[in-house]
């Protein structure tokens, strides 16, 4: 008889923002950024496009993570849809870790202005051990490991909620439930926490309330609308059918906010989805250059002050962008992660975003047009638009999103 017992995958990411030296880039990572930046372009617009009309924010370095350990632990068909997901041959998962690495040293980050960290842990049921291989390539991805007793479901719930409770600063709670662990042996968390002050902080006494209008000018709500006005890099993106302005955090020019503004009667999830035609890295050298073609333009700036939280079920998405075996209990091959038949039953993600006139709190070839500037530009964001938060030493996206459904968030 077959028997399979199953692996709950939890993403989790925090956000937030509030009110920067630059580091050079390694030059061994480009490759594989490209691919990650490849999987969460595709990530986002799927995950979009399940939820339509919605306030959303997901981590798609979180999920690239998350599977990328599965894949160490993978075999035959299985580790074959994982990596072809993942924009990553079998043959190189080794090469793979030692670029990420690389990558990850970068996602750290803890300044005055600043925080941005992470945590993965492995927490296994006390009868079942992962193989020595996996335990040892799983710390490559800064994977920790904790034994618990899966027999007493609600006790291991609450402990690991705890934990998540404490490393996102009370920002994610109940996380998983007992009836989770139902016929589990194993639960992969993953965690990611961003804190950020802008580098110009908006200035509370000028926030209004203000109408936000549909695609087609309807209003359909009223937001707490902020103001400021800088020079900042903005672009009209004519391939992506949307304005971008960069809104940078803290002191280092590390992290930044793209905000992605479709034109009249595009919605965010067309925009998005022409997005796989546009690689981050010529958004973000057009938006550099824009600084250098109008040094001394300054913009007008409106964005909804605003709070998102997600809870998903990756599932479905995942299964679209082609990995099948891994939820299947009769296909999927994890011999490589422990002995015993095992499979995936979901991949859940939590996310919270938000975004004051601080800064922002989260718990996830383009042609450029260069307007001629007459006056102030204005940049308003008052109807659906789209973020990333991007790390611009990797070119990775932390987090992602949209924002459709106005509402009046006090923070």
């Amino acid at each position: 008889m077959h028997i399979s017992v199953s692996l709950c995958v939890f993403v989790l990411c925090v956000c937030s923002a509030y009110t920067l030296v630059l580091i050079p880039k390694p030059s061994n990572n480009i490759r594989l950024s490209e691919r990650i930046g490849n999987f969460s372009v595709e990530l986002i617009d799927r995950t979009l496009t399940q939820t339509p009309n919605s306030n959303v924010v997901i981590s798609p370095l979180t999920i690239w993570t998350v599977l990328a350990v599965i894949a160490e632990g993978s075999a035959s068909n299985t580790l074959k849809e994982v990596c072809n997901t993942l924009r990553i041959a079998p043959e190189n998962l080794r090469s793979v870790r030692e670029s990420f690495k690389r990558i990850e040293k970068y996602l750290v980050v803890k300044t005055t202005t600043v925080e941005l960290n992470k945590l993965n842990i492995l927490f296994v049921d006390k009868g079942v051990s992962p193989t020595q291989k996996f335990a040892l390539v799983a710390k490559d991805y800064n994977v920790s490991f904790a034994t618990l007793n899966f027999s007493e479901p609600y006790k291991t719930a609450n402990f690991v909620n705890s934990k998540v409770y404490n490393f996102t600063q009370g920002k994610i709670s109940d996380l998983i439930s007992g009836d989770d662990l139902t016929n589990s042996h194993m639960i992969l968390t993953s965690a990611l926490y961003f804190k950020g002050q802008w580098t110009f902080k908006f200035n509370k006494s000028a926030t209004t309330k203000a109408p936000f209008f549909d695609n087609q000018g309807n209003v359909i709500g009223q937001v707490n609308m902020m103001y400021n006005r800088q020079i900042l890099p903005f672009a009209n993106f004519k391939d992506l059918k949307a304005r971008i302005i960069e809104l940078p955090y803290g002191k280092e020019n590390r992290l930044s906010m793209l905000v992605m503004l479709p034109y009249q009667n595009v919605t965010v999830n067309e925009m998005f989805l022409n997005l796989n035609q546009i690689s981050l890295d010529h958004i973000l050298a057009n938006l550099a250059m824009s600084i250098n073609e109008f040094p001394e333009d300054e913009i007008d700036i409106y964005l909804p002050r605003f709070k998102v939280k997600t809870n998903l079920d990756l599932t479905d998405t995942l299964k679209s962008m082609g990995i099948k075996d891994l939820f299947d209990s009769s296909q999927s091959n994890l011999k490589k992660m422990v002995k015993i038949p095992s499979y995936v039953s979901k991949i859940a993600h939590k996310a919270v975003i938000e975004v004051t006139e601080e800064g922002t709190s989260a718990a996830a070839a383009a042609a450029a047009a260069f307007s001629y500037r007459i006056g102030v530009t204005k940049f308003e964001a008052n109807r659906p638009f789209g973020y990333m938060i991007v790390e611009k030493t990797t070119n990775t996206i932390p987090f992602a999103g949209s924002y459709n459904m106005p509402e009046l968030y006090e923070s």
